[in-house]
């Protein structure tokens, strides 16, 4: 197979930016972590997009996370610009504050991530945006007896470029770093 942008599962997130009733939502699957000193997120943007251009102006932007079930928001927020359309009133979407920056987050979100931008790097059509992670917060019900973070609760959605299908997260199969001590030594 030739040299092709094919990367899957990815999460479907969904970026604010843009600061008072100018805040615009727009679904991304280019996205991931990219560092942890400092806690950074990278987000793949083309060009012309309206998100873009709102990061540009104030240096900051928030990474929420939606449930499987918000499949029909999470793509409409993907189809449709925001120049024209605004896409909390469109969707139902709640904008609620966060801690650290100005632009709000996506209070049906389980899952939000604060960020500044740290830098930006030119990729021909695209920009990659990275940003600092300055905070997270993800709902209490999303959390196990122990505080830990429950997929299931969250049941975060996903996205398949290639064949552009939304998908839910399967079932657990074992504790990383942990498993891996147990493969038997005809595999080392």
């Amino acid at each position: 197979m030739k040299s092709k942008d094919i990367l899957f599962p990815v999460p479907s997130a969904l970026v604010v930016s843009g600061v008072g009733t100018d805040n615009n939502i727009i679904t991304i699957a280019w996205i991931g972590i990219v560092g942890s000193n400092p806690p950074a997120i990278g987000i793949s943007l083309h060009k012309n997009r309206y998100s873009l251009s709102l990061i540009k102006q104030t240096q900051e932007f928030t990474v929420n996370i939606p449930r499987q079930s918000d499949y029909e928001k999470v793509d409409y927020c993907g189809m449709v610009s925001g120049k024209n359309t605004n896409k909390f009133n469109d969707t139902g979407f709640t904008r609620m504050d966060g801690c650290k920056v100005k632009i709000p987050i996506i209070k049906e979100c389980p899952f939000n991530i604060e960020c500044r931008v740290l830098q930006e790097v030119d990729l021909l059509d695209y920009m990659l945006v990275i940003g600092e992670i300055l905070e997270v917060s993800i709902d209490t019900d999303c959390l196990d007896d122990n505080k830990k973070v429950s997929v299931a609760k969250v049941d975060p959605l996903v996205y398949i470029p290639t064949i552009r299908e939304y998908w839910s997260v399967g079932q657990k199969l074992a504790d990383s770093f942990k498993i891996g001590k147990y493969v038997p030594s005809a595999y080392s």
